[in-house]
């Protein structure tokens, strides 16, 4: 249902008579809604006071109410006093995620979106791109932030009297769009920037955080009640993992002592290759399904002609054999990669013959699979892989949450088998290690 609450107009800065003439116009416009219910924000979800912060950063875990908070600040916004006088409804926001679908999925339409709480914008599209109207005539137009062509359309996209970034460290390209949306923003008294996001490492996060021009707000997923049974029970294998305490309980992690890989590696993310000289895809199995066992590892890596390595995907998964093997052998298709690559020493016949079944049930001829022996230890094999990180040489195509947050948290000591992991390091040794104790054997089927 539709909600809107007058909690998060009244923590705005008051502008005087004409401040309070907008909170009565934009109760009246709404009340005509008979499906409209009150909104009642929680602690975390309603602005910083005062007006001494240009950025409200809301920094939470899944589920915390993050994006409704930030619609609804938005959409009070776009109903509050013209931030420029002489152009429609007086307001001209910018609303940037991290693809332009996830802005029109997420933000608008979704339900914690701008109609969840104003069922009267309206999303159109018209030359120049993807808009929100507001009856008033405000108007707030939509971007991605995932690759080249985003940096450039945020570069041209005008200036705005406030900018919604919604999962702000989930940006490919963080650095650069943050850059050009935060130099359109110049319009009115006081242009601001929401930015909702669950923590990640990025250095970015970090100037935040010291910027006294930054208003934070914490919170975890446990902070909003109304979150369904169903999905706080699945987030339960989560708890005490690293993953789970920067996912749910919203903290910023740090680098891991003696980790071979570091968040700063990883920030070097570069589009897929124009020109793909070869691809693989490994796979790292485990001994059975579902939470109670160990994923799969199945990642898809590529070599371009520039000789760089890409991480392209991560089809990890905990799945029955034919359930892993199917998404294998899909993943050879979608990125008409040459080889699927297998360790031998753990289940090696069991995964060439998965495969194996997997691509004939599938109907796909033509499978080259390679299963793959090793004579040296996990972190032996994963230090020359870790070095082309390190040389720049090896980069992510997008953010790859899982499999990151295994490179930067598993070290030799933790007593783990990371399968993200160790097919990403199989995959990067067949495409770029010389590792002459690896012996290789070669199926065509």
């Amino acid at each position: 249902m539709p909600r809107f609450s007058t909690a998060v107009l009244d923590a705005m800065p008051l502008a005087g008579a004409e401040w309070e003439a907008s909170q009565i116009a934009a109760r009246a416009a709404l009340a005509i809604d008979a499906s409209t219910e009150p909104w009642s924000p929680y602690p975390h979800q309603i602005p910083p006071p005062g007006d001494d912060w240009d950025v409200w950063l809301l920094l939470a875990g899944r589920g915390a109410g993050k994006t409704d908070a930030a619609a609804a600040y938005a959409n009070a916004h776009a109903l509050g006093p013209p931030c420029v006088l002489g152009i429609p409804g007086g307001h001209r926001l910018a609303i940037v995620a991290p693809t332009l679908g996830d802005a029109t999925e997420a933000c608008v339409s979704g339900p914690s979106g701008l109609r969840a709480h104003n069922p009267s914008v309206r999303l159109v599209q018209r030359m120049g791109g993807t808009f929100v109207i507001w009856p008033n005539g405000a108007e707030a137009k939509l971007f991605g932030a995932h690759g080249p062509d985003d940096v450039e359309r945020l570069r041209a996209g005008g200036n705005r009297c406030m900018v919604w970034a919604e999962e702000l460290m989930a940006w490919a390209k963080l650095d650069e769009c943050w850059d050009h949306a935060t130099f359109g923003l110049r319009l009115g008294p006081h242009p601001r920037i929401v930015a909702s996001t669950t923590p990640k490492p990025r250095p970015l996060l970090r100037t935040l955080l010291e910027d006294p021009t930054v208003a934070t707000t914490r919170a975890t997923t446990d902070d909003n009640p109304k979150l369904p049974a169903a999905y706080r029970r699945r987030l339960e294998r989560y708890r005490g993992t690293r993953l789970g305490r920067q996912e749910i309980g919203g903290e910023l992690l740090t680098d891991t002592p003696g980790a071979l890989w570091t968040f700063a590696l990883l920030e070097d993310r570069r589009p897929a290759p124009a020109d793909q000289a070869r691809a693989v895809v490994a796979i790292d199995p485990s001994g059975g399904a579902g939470p109670e066992h160990d994923e799969q590892g199945i990642i898809v890596a590529a070599t371009g002609v520039d000789a760089r390595g890409y991480v392209l995907a991560d089809r990890s998964c905990s799945l029955s054999p034919d359930g892993w093997g199917r998404r294998a052998v899909q993943a050879y298709v979608d990125y008409g990669a040459d080889a699927i690559v297998g360790e031998a020493n753990y289940g090696g016949e069991m995964v060439e013959a998965v495969v194996r079944t997997a691509a004939a049930a599938m109907g796909v001829t033509g499978v080259t699979y390679k299963a793959v022996h090793a004579s040296r230890g996990k972190a032996v094999r994963a230090q020359p892989v870790a070095a082309l990180y390190e040389q720049r040489r090896v980069s992510h195509t997008e953010v790859f949450t899982e499999l990151e947050d295994e490179l930067v948290s598993w070290t030799p000591e933790s007593g783990r088998s990371p399968n993200r992991l160790d097919a990403l390091v199989w995959a990067i040794t067949e495409l770029m290690v010389k590792e002459p104790t690896v012996e290789r054997q070669v199926y065509v089927y």
